[in-house]
């Protein structure tokens, strides 16, 4: 009474605007009539409230930012001009309180003491049953917060017989006869508080609770029993929390029971005798609304968005009198229902709305993304249905996801799972999923969810470019190396070859398929009205086999290029071992076996191991046609393929190929005896330019792309603008160092180019020296230079490395 009397005193004073309390945000309030009247006193309600019970007072947050849509305090968030508040508050700008205050409550069996009650639902004492009972780690206690006037109020605490457990309690309602309201309500009370820890909770105690609450709701139907049946509500949503390994759904007893106790709830809702008043808890709401005969009704139910998943009766409307569906665009969930009434008796309608489906477990349709999936019921006593129009405006994450389609159904009794008969959907202009269908019972709207994909843009020309020059260069490679292997007398030609040749493809398969055709497609069938159900809420976008194709031949050609760029520098270092020795017997046809043969053996391991058709992305990306390698949150993944089939085979051989240079250097560079004459004479300038082409035919540049992983934007973004510019026109460079620069090449470009320009004439410059010599002869005599020499200088390092 003291509580009662002190909020009374101060809601009906008029709060000045110089007080202190609530800081600057009350000098906000106090320029508007509106929180002179209601918001300041009720917050200073909730202050004294809280001084009362001793609890730490905390002015109200700050207003969100957006004042010109609207403000928000207690943390709300703005939306759509509508402040979406958290549970603890309500009102138009989250300025009034929902939930009881901190509170200690003295009884015989001691002190207990309770955290912040949400209006509506219960709270449990923070002392314990002791570990040596029967129900060690439960409260002893628990006190429901209801609200009288406005004003959240705490109901007398119930108490814990901690040597209780929920079998006997099964035990006593299967075996009780003419139970009486009384007895029934403290069965029921000891089953809530028994399953107030619903993660605590066995396989075995869900099913006990699960046959407690429905012999509880039966018996209620069968007594008129509000309390109990309320209570029963309550441990229904408090199993609603169990964990998923606990709840086991394909266990047939445990499966017929839920089904029993949704079932039997329907008929607890529509019963004529109950006066049944709304009750909602954290997982479940359920309430009933009478029908008066001779009429046509219209309710409208609509569940407002909160910022968490949890049920709070403030934000749960309903309107017994409206005439059409009304679009509320901050509701997650609504359902309007017409219907009509006989001219002689009063009906009934019972809601009830479920905020998982763990109690309708479906064995078509899978849940992959753990998204929670609400069900809502109509059921109707003494009246024909007319329509049932729904709309669900589901909560996701839409920056990762976005509703590919979805499906209106309800839960058919007769097969156990999912129908559709019955129901059509559609979608609105604001993207809502709407749902019309001919009969009530429990309904919900499947969706399969596709994820947000960046694909990539089209290639730049600077791609274009960069691998069209690749390629250019690489089939003057590939036609030189292949013309004058007889002239040059090089073993190395057909590793040359074999390199070249898988480069090539490497550069046409990028430029021609990289880019994926699902880019260009169509993302979204929610505009279908199709209405069937869905086999998974994950939508995977449509297989395209020429994409997968493309990363396979792509990861092929790319194992090759690697591959070869090892066998080359195995075969240069051998060939610098064993000087005027020939190469051990059929050298080159096992090398062709490992060249062509070890990638196809790492290509196909992959693609058996990854592969499925109706799961294509476990092996390739969607933005673009390459293996899979990162997360939904873009960090590598060790369980995709680039990592084991690409990434580590590549740094294995790359590890290899830096040996080989380094071994390959030494010997040019340092090792005299194994030089030729012409290796001896060689400038340092012209050695390092020979070692660099060695580099570049080993493929060392390719080691950037691990600097790339770097998780650091600026230098990953760095090293990726160097590895693009290297190795885009890679085939370029290996013409430039291994073609262009050799004198039988730039000999019969020469003569290619004096046929052309015959018939225009050709100037042939001479220059000449004249040297007068000192001789009693007195002679004179002269040198004649060509200006283009064609005669071969010495090899800046020893020929084999052509």
């Amino acid at each position: 009474m003291v509580t009662v009397y002190i909020s009374l005193s101060i809601y009906i004073n008029i709060i000045s605007c110089n007080s202190r309390i609530g800081g600057e945000v009350m000098q906000l309030m106090c320029n508007r009539t509106y929180e002179k009247q209601l918001v300041a006193p009720l917050n200073n309600l909730l202050i004294k409230e809280r001084q009362l019970h001793g609890s730490f007072i905390k002015p109200p947050s700050a207003p969100s930012a957006n004042p010109q849509s609207c403000y928000c305090l207690n943390n709300g968030t703005c939306e759509n001009e509508t402040c979406v508040c958290p549970d603890e508050w309500k009102g138009d700008h989250c300025e009034i309180a929902n939930f009881c205050a901190r509170s200690v409550y003295n009884s015989s069996r001691g002190l207990f003491t309770f955290s912040e009650i949400l209006v509506g639902q219960y709270g449990y004492s923070k002392e314990e049953c002791e570990p040596y009972t029967v129900n060690a780690n439960i409260s002893k206690a628990s006190r429901l917060c209801t609200e009288k006037n406005g004003i959240p109020s705490l109901q007398n605490e119930t108490l814990t017989d901690c040597n209780e457990n929920l079998r006997n309690l099964r035990e006593k309602i299967m075996k009780h006869t003419g139970i009486t309201e009384e007895e029934l309500v403290k069965i029921a009370t000891a089953a809530q508080i028994l399953t107030s820890e619903p993660h605590e909770l066995t396989s075995e105690n869900i099913g006990f609770a699960a046959e407690i609450v429905q012999h509880v709701l039966s018996q209620s139907d069968v007594l008129d029993s509000f309390a109990a049946a309320s209570l029963a509500i309550t441990t229904i949503s408090q199993l609603l929390n169990v964990n998923e390994t606990a709840f086991d759904s394909t266990n047939k007893e445990i499966f017929d029971i839920t089904q029993s106790v949704t079932e039997i709830l329907g008929d607890v809702l529509t019963d004529l005798e109950i006066n049944f008043s709304q009750v909602v808890q954290p997982n479940l709401a359920a309430s009933s609304i009478v029908l008066e005969n001779g009429m046509t009704h219209g309710i409208m139910l609509s569940v407002l968005k909160g910022c968490d998943d949890t049920l709070v009766s403030k934000r749960i409307e309903l309107n017994s009198n409206a005439a059409k569906f009304l679009l509320n665009t901050n509701a997650e969930v609504q359902m309007f229902v017409n219907v009509s009434t006989n001219s002689t008796q009063d009906g009934k309608l019972g809601i009830i709305l479920y905020q998982n489906d763990k109690f309708f477990p479906s064995k078509v349709h899978h849940s992959i993304n753990n998204q929670s999936r609400r069900v809502i019921s109509g059921n109707i006593a003494e009246g024909v249905l007319n329509g049932v129009e729904l709309l669900f405006n589901p909560k996701y994450n839409s920056t990762e996801y976005f509703i590919h389609d979805h499906a209106c159904v309800f839960w058919d009794y007769d097969v156990d799972d999912w129908n559709t008969a019955g129901c059509s959907k559609s979608t609105d202009e604001f993207g809502y999923l709407r749902c019309h269908c001919n009969h009530t019972t429990n309904f919900a709207v499947l969706m399969s969810f596709r994820q947000n994909y960046t694909y990539t843009e089209p290639l730049s020309i600077v791609s274009y470019v960069g691998c069209g020059f690749s390629i250019a260069g690489l089939t003057i490679t590939i036609a030189f190396q292949i013309i004058t292997r007889q002239a040059r007398k090089t073993s190395l030609t057909w590793v040359t070859v074999s390199l070249c040749a898988s480069m090539f493809m490497v550069n046409l398969i990028f430029i021609s398929g990289i880019n994926n055709p699902n880019a260009q497609n169509e993302r979204s069938a929610a505009n279908n009205t199709e209405n069937i159900i869905l086999s998974s809420d994950r939508s995977n976008p449509p297989e395209v086999y020429s994409c997968t194709a493309a990363a396979a031949i792509l990861h092929y050609f790319l194992m090759a290029t690697f591959t070869w760029s090892a066998l080359y520098g195995a075969q240069m270092y051998v060939l610098l071992v064993r000087v005027f020795k020939p190469l051990p017997r059929h050298f080159l046809i096992w090398i062709s076996v490992v060249g062509w043969g070890l990638p196809a053996v790492i290509v196909i391991i992959t693609l058996a191991a990854t592969y499925k058709p109706d799961n294509a992305l476990n092996y390739r990306q969607e933005e673009f046609c390459w293996l899979s390698g990162f997360d939904l949150q873009g960090n590598l993944d060790l369980s995709k393929p680039m990592l084991w089939g690409f990434l580590i085979p590549v740094a294995i051989l790359l590890a290899f190929n830096f040996v080989m240079f380094a071994l390959v250097t030494m010997l040019v560079l340092f090792n005299k005896d194994h030089g030729t004459c012409s290796a001896k004479q060689a400038t340092s300038a012209k050695k390092m330019m020979g070692s660099l082409s060695v580099a570049i035919v080993l493929c060392l540049t390719w080691s950037l792309g691990y600097l790339m992983l770097i998780q650091r934007d600026e230098i990953q973004a760095i090293f990726s603008y160097i590895f693009c510019a290297f190795n885009t026109t890679q085939g370029l460079q290996i013409f430039i160092l291994f073609t262009a620069r050799r004198k039988t090449f730039q000999k019969t470009c020469a003569a290619w180019y004096s046929r052309f320009t015959m018939n225009v004439g050709i100037v042939h410059s001479k220059r000449f020296s004249v040297q007068s010599l000192s001789t009693p002869e007195n002679r004179e005599r002269y040198t004649q230079y060509d200006t283009v020499n064609f005669s071969e200088t010495s090899s800046s390092i020893p020929s084999i490395l052509y």
